[in-house]
């Protein structure tokens, strides 16, 4: 009980009124990640390589998350060749619209943790890697409105300000535990400050 209290405490001192509207305030990388929501809205789908390729690399290497960085002994070929070989026939070839859909018309967390966990194999697959970074800012940019940006930055700033959160026995557990305290941690800015954040903008406070 100590432990929530202080935690509470952290928060309301730390996440101040003033703070959220000034990291929210801040625009400086809007218009580079509204390229990005514009490039995944025109091009949706995963059916066509050269899309597939345009939106891993882009959201990869912006967001310090590159599907290249791997375990080379795991996956075979380099620079171009592993993006039109590996990464763009792979994904096309699994059909992972079918995933999307269901996303698209379903808020359930169930339901979007799935289809995180789902990525986030089809990446470790690829790459050699676990890709939960990636998979969240990929999903991210396809449904902007559902899915946190999941990175080690966020991830420590959580900890810190929110307290326990319930065990996830499924999918990917540290993106579920991660993905709940976001949710918590909106509920909690809402009721404290009434302000509603998307998951954008709660990327920015964190």
């Amino acid at each position: 009980m100590d432990g929530m209290r202080t935690r509470c405490t952290i928060m309301h001192r730390i996440l101040t009124k003033k703070f959220i509207q000034h990291a929210v305030a801040n625009k400086a990388w809007d218009i580079g990640n509204k390229i990005i929501y514009e490039m995944c809205a025109k091009y949706p789908a995963h059916t066509a390589d050269d899309a597939i390729i345009a939106k891993i690399w882009i959201i990869g290497r912006a967001y310090s998350a590159a599907i290249e960085r791997r375990r080379k002994s795991k996956v075979q070929g380099n620079g171009d060749s592993f993006y039109e070989k590996n990464v763009a026939q792979t994904i096309r070839r699994l059909d992972i619209d079918k995933w999307f859909q269901i996303s698209s018309t379903s808020s359930s967390t169930d339901v979007l943790l799935k289809t995180h966990w789902h990525l986030t194999r089809l990446f470790e697959k690829i790459s050699g890697l676990e890709k939960r970074s990636l998979a969240s800012k990929y999903l991210h940019f396809h449904f902007p409105n559902y899915f946190y940006i999941f990175d080690s930055r966020a991830q420590k700033a959580l900890r810190q300000l929110v307290g326990r959160r319930p065990k996830v026995k499924k999918h990917d557990r540290a993106y579920a535990k991660f993905f709940c305290g976001c949710e918590a941690l909106r509920a909690e800015i809402k009721l404290a400050h009434d302000i509603e954040l998307d998951p954008r903008n709660l990327d920015k406070v964190l």
